[in-house]
Order: structure tokens, then sequence, then C-alpha cells
């Protein structure tokens, strides 16, 4: 290897301060400039990453559930391939994944075990072990790649003292893609990896990346139609070393400057976050509590009105409540939490003030939760835990606490239920960003308007939702609608939706929903009317969600019609009737989130979906899912069957209040019509959180936020 004693005058450098932040490198991943490192970001973390050189341009999303498990999905459109018979119009996606150790040890570096690209085409396919040592003075990364990291560098593969079949690798592309080929991993040939990363001193946030260069850039050239005359010249290497300069700001990304084998310069910027805290301090709990002095001959009635006027002056909407034997039973509904600790305990220290100030006191208080006329929990606090100022540790909190399974209707037998005026009608009107993502012609296609989106809740248990929308500019006329399907077109022609509901409004969904309890822990809905932008008519869901388990259980059955494409009133012919069945199971422990399903997708194909996430009690997920289903991998088409990822993140870690709104995000490889669900709003399976024991006990930590 070129050089490669360059490396080693850099391991007799002493510098002053440790290298505390971590950084993502040109590919996306945490890392150097191309060669990653066994670092990861800080769990719930999400990042994006672009990266530019004079031969390709790179898109990254990078999430980190854990601190352990890193996994990012990746757009590449090289300058020079051929695609359509013009050069710079290939386009290639793919999954990476890495896994962590850190040794307890701090006498031991950091492991990772990583696999780039292990389902797609192959253009980027290949695999490592690395390991990284954070030294007071540097970052020092050593390892080995298989795959796409050999070059003209290569040393027998240590794995062929396993088995001769690690000896080699079929380097043939991957068919359709979309499925990891486990006869390539780990097989054939290996390459050293080894870089550094230094501070420079006296210059904050700033280091300095050296790293081996491995790489035979003309093998990163399999796809698309082919090379073209181009290639040679801007793929050419002329070092086997790549250096260059990285600022971090804070923890929010990195911007890195680099040269590259010798000849070429590269630009890569990253930004991002962590959701495991707030970027903001909370507003600290510090309710003022008013007697406003109704004048009421009854001093019960005179409470009941005083618990109202604070409950609500703090956002949390009084349902019911009543007196019975030294307990004091409340119900509300939150307007800014999802977090049943919070809301419970906030209700409780408000009732106990205000019984104070009218000569009341409780030795227990009753709070409960009821949503879409249902209550979902039941929480019972000790009066002298109540207390702002010398609170208990929250251990003995929750032992002296009750958490039961609620009777969902009780609250309706209680003396004092203040009245409500329906309909509450909520309007908002937003902007309207919508995009199509992924096209080899044109990477992002996108339109920006305006949309009214109401809320019109006529009582209790019935919400009508409506969006309708109004294209203001889009350039969704650019892209040519091209199905390319073997099985009825039930998302293939999202474009010619995007094309016709552009020419004047259009109606996003617009339908009427029915929620109620059936039976104790038997949750009903039932829909009628637009559902989402393709398809209307009627879905039905019933649930059971026991108090004491962690697993819940639904049936959906589901009869919709496909929508005209100019989203207005009128339908197309197709028409399905889709039951399936739902599981989910939830491990406390560590947050994660089982979801499978069983049943009729959009275009009539029978099969499964499993969903794996991370779950967390703020509201933040990330999680991907696969359908494989009676389509078989040529009639699908490219990418063999159905997956995806997406990511949610609650707003309110950006703010000093808290706030229910969680927005999030999801991408699939491709726009295909085997295993297609359609996009409903409010199903049952992944509502009602805070109605089971394991739901309320993750929470004890928040007691009196």
């Amino acid at each position: 290897m070129k050089n490669f004693s360059f490396f080693f005058c850099f391991l007799l450098i002493i510098l002053a301060t440790k290298i505390e932040a971590t950084s993502y490198n040109s590919l996306g991943q945490t890392g150097l400039i191309n060669l990653p490192s066994a670092e990861v970001h800080q769990e719930q973390s999400i990042y994006v990453t672009f990266n530019r050189s004079n031969f390709i341009k790179l898109g990254t999303i990078t999430a980190t559930p854990f601190n352990w498990l890193e996994a990012s999905y990746f757009y590449y459109r090289p300058d020079d391939l051929l695609w359509g018979g013009n050069q710079g119009l290939y386009l290639d996606k793919g999954f990476n994944v890495k896994f962590s150790y850190k040794p307890k040890s701090i006498f031991l570096p950091k492991i990772a075990i990583g696999l780039d690209d292990f389902a797609g085409t192959g253009q980027f396919t290949k695999e490592y072990i690395v390991s990284t040592y954070n030294f007071n003075n540097l970052k020092l990364t050593t390892g080995l790649g298989w795959g796409k990291f050999v070059g003209d560098s290569g040393i027998d593969n240590p794995f062929r003292l396993i088995g001769k079949r690690f000896e080699n690798r079929n380097e043939s592309i991957l068919g359709l893609g979309g499925e990891p080929n486990l006869e390539t991993i780990f097989h054939g040939d290996a390459t050293p990896l080894i870089g550094l990363e230094l501070n420079v001193p006296k210059v904050k946030n700033l280091s300095f990346k050296i790293e081996n260069n491995p790489f035979d850039y003309l093998k990163f050239a399999c796809c698309g139609e082919g090379l073209s005359k181009n290639s040679t010249v801007i793929r050419s290497k002329d070092s086997d070393i790549n250096f260059g300069f990285s600022y971090k700001y804070k923890s929010y990304g990195n911007i890195d400057f680099s040269y590259i084998k010798g000849n070429s310069w590269n630009i890569s910027i990253s930004f991002g976050f962590s959701s495991k805290k707030p970027h903001r301090k909370k507003t600290a709990f510090q309710p003022e509590i008013k007697n406003s002095n109704y004048n009421q001959t009854d001093k019960k009635y005179e409470f009941y009105l005083d618990l109202l006027e604070n409950l609500n002056q703090n956002k949390l909407y009084l349902q019911s409540a009543s007196i019975n034997e030294g307990t004091l039973s409340v119900t509300v509904d939150s307007a800014e939490h999802i977090n049943p600790i919070i809301y419970s305990s906030r209700t409780a220290y408000i009732s106990k003030e205000v019984g104070k100030l009218n000569e009341f006191e409780f030795d227990r208080y009753e709070i409960g939760h009821v949503t879409r006329g249902i209550k979902i929990n039941s929480i019972k606090y000790r009066s002298s835990d109540l207390d702002l100022k010398e609170r208990y540790p929250d251990v003995l909190i929750k032992k002296h606490s009750r958490i039961a399974n609620s009777n969902k209707f009780d609250y309706k037998t209680h003396e004092f239920q203040p009245k409500v005026n329906f309909p509450i009608i909520i309007n908002r009107v937003l902007p309207a960003v919508r995009t199509h993502v992924g096209s080899p012609e044109k990477f992002l296609y996108s339109g920006f308007g305006v949309s009214l989106s109401s809320e019109i809740q006529l009582n209790r248990n019935t919400v009508v939702y409506s969006s309708i929308g109004r294209s203001l500019i889009d350039n969704f006329d650019d892209k040519f609608s091209d199905p390319n399907t073997q099985l009825s077109p039930v998302r293939t022609e999202i474009v010619d939706y995007l094309q016709q509901s552009s020419e004047g409004f259009y109606i996003s969904n617009m339908n009427i929903e029915y929620i109620n309890s059936i039976h104790k822990n038997i949750y009903g809905k039932l829909s009628l009317g637009y559902l989402e932008q393709m398809y209307g008519g009627i879905a039905s869901e019933v649930l059971y969600k026991p108090f004491k388990s962690n697993i819940a259980l639904s049936f959906e059955y589901n009869n919709v019609k496909k929508r005209a494409y100019d989203q207005r009133f009128s339908f197309q012919d197709y028409q399905i009737a889709m039951p399936r069945f739902n599981f989910a199971y939830y491990h406390p422990k560590t947050n994660i989130l089982t979801k499978w399903s069983y049943g009729k997708y959009l275009a009539g194909d029978i099969g499964y979906t499993l969903d794996f996430s991370r779950r967390m009690p703020s509201g933040w997920s990330a999680g991907f899912f696969f359908s494989r289903t009676d389509v078989s991998f040529e009639e699908f088409g490219e990418g063999s069957f159905d997956k995806g990822f997406y990511v949610t993140v609650p707003l309110s870690i950006f703010s000093r209040n808290y706030d229910k709104d969680i927005r999030g995000f999801g991408l699939r490889p491709m726009t295909r019509d085997g295993g297609q669900q359609l996009e409903l709003q409010n199903r049952l399976i992944d509502s009602f959180y805070g109605s089971t024991y394991s739901e309320i006990n993750e929470n004890w930590n928040n007691y009196l936020d």
C-alpha cells in the first residue's frame, strides 16, 4: 500500500484535548472520510448527510435507535454512469447497518460490525469489522473490510480458517435487489482499514482526519447502462491516502472538507439531533391556583367550579369529578401531554391545592384520562406525596400509588360533569408540501400550496376530519407516469394523482369516524368517507388491549374504492374488500414494539407485514417493515418485495412547553403495487397509549414534571 508508513508518524503526535464528538463520513456513517469507525451517535438520533465530489452525489438518512445500532438509507447518483442514454441520470439506493459494542473497560476499544448496501443491487455492497480507540490525543480506527472495500490491496480472508466457502466472493449483481445475499457477506479477499482523527490545537471543534484509501472506484460503477467516456478519468486514483478537516457544531452535525484519491475534493455536510433529552429546558410546573369566589351556597359545587377553572387554565380539561369517602376522583382530557404520569400527577396536585382553598382535604386522589369518551386509565396518589417543595424519590411515589384497570365509563356516574357544547370545530390553515422522491430522471418532484385542515367533534365519540388543499406551484407535470406493473396499479399511479390534483382544489381526506369501547379492554372504530388520497369507503377495526399484558390484537375489515385522479368526489371502478388481523407486542425494558399483520392487500395479494421499531415514551420512534405476499419477485418488480423505514419525532423536545404534536416521515425504496395497505389515521392497534400497566409504569421519572 502506497505511503502506508505515513500513518505511523501521527502516533507520535501528542495533543492535550480529548476528542469527544462523533461525526459522519461522506457515506453517511459515523466515521472518518470514507472509512467507518466503531462509533455511533447518541441513541434516538436522526441525521441527514449530503456528500458531493467530482463524480458522485450522495444523500443519506441515518437513525440510531439504540446506542449499539445505527441504520441508514442512501440515495446515490453518479455523474458519469448512463441511464436512458443520458449521462448522470442513474440513481441507486440501499440500506446500511452497523452494530457497535462498547466494553466496560476504558482500556479496550469500541468494536463495530457493519453491512453496507446489504440488500441492494451490489453497487456499494461491502462489510467491515473495525475498532476505535479514543486516546486523550486522538482516535485510532483499525479493522478489515470486504467486498467493495477491496481494491488492489487485498489480503487472504481470515475467515477461510472457518471454511473454504469464505475464500471466494460472487460479484454478480443481486437480481432485482431488495434481498440480502448471505453467500457474499464476509466472503472473498479482505483489506486493512486504518485511520486517525486528531483535534487541531487551539481551534475548538476542528479536527484533522487521515485514512488509507483501499477502494477501486471503477468497482462502484456496476449498474445503469454502463460507464461513460468520462468514467475512467474521473474515477482514477492517484493516491492511497485521503485526508481532510472536519468542523463539528456541538452535537448537531459536522462539515467535512477532504482531498480524496489524490486528485479530488470532497465536501460532506451532516446535520441532525438526538431526541433522548429536550433541546430546551422545560418550564417548571408551578401553577398559580386561583379562587374565583363563585358565591355558591353549596361549598362542594363551589369547589368543583374552582377545580374546573384551575385545571382548564393548565390545559387539563376537566371531564368529571366526584367525592367518595376521602377520595377525590377526577377525569381529564389533556391538551399537551401523552405522558400519563405527567398529566395525572399535575391534575392531582392542582386538585389538592384547590381543595385547600375551599377547605376540602382528601386522603387519595384518583385521576383518570378520558379520550374519545373512554376512560383509559386510573392512577391513585396519596395526598402526602403531592408536594412540589419536598418531592419524594420517584420509586417511593410509585410504591405508594395505585394503578388500576379502569372502568371505561364509571366517570359518567360522577356527580359533577361540566356541560360540553358540541359541536367543537377546530380549523387550521397550513402549508401543504407534497413530494415524489427517487425517480431516475429527477430525484425530487415537489409542490407547494395551502390546505384547510378541519376537525369537527360532534360528540365525545364521533369526529369529522377533512383536509382540503390547493396547489400553488409544482413540477409534477415534468414527470412521466409509467406504472410498469403486472398487478392492479393500486399505488404506482401516484404520479397521476399528483398531476391531476394540482389543477385545482383537492381533498386529501374527508371522513367521519366513530370510536368507542365495546367492552372492558375492547375498542371499536368505524370510518366512512374519503379515507386517504387514493381510496375511499368504509374502514372498521376492533381492538383488544388487555391492561396487564403487553400484547394487543385487532381485526380490520376495510371495503374501499379507488378515487379519481383529481382527488375530488368521484371514484374509479376498482373496488376491494380487505380483511386483516393485527398483532402487537411491546417489550418495556428495551422499548421494542413488534407488529405483525396478516390479510389481504390493496392489489388483492395475500400475505403478512412484519414491523420492528423502538418506541420511546416521549413519542420518538424509529423502525422498519417488510411485507411478503403471494406475489412472486418477478411480478412485484424491482425491489422484490415491499419494505421501508420510518421515524417520528415529538416536537416538544424543541419547546419550553409540552406538546402532543409528533411529526414523522417514512421512505420506501420503491413505489410498487404488491404488499400495499391503506394509509389510515387513528388505527386502533397504534392508539390508546397509557391504557396498560407497562405504558404507565415506564413514565414515573416524569412525576410532577
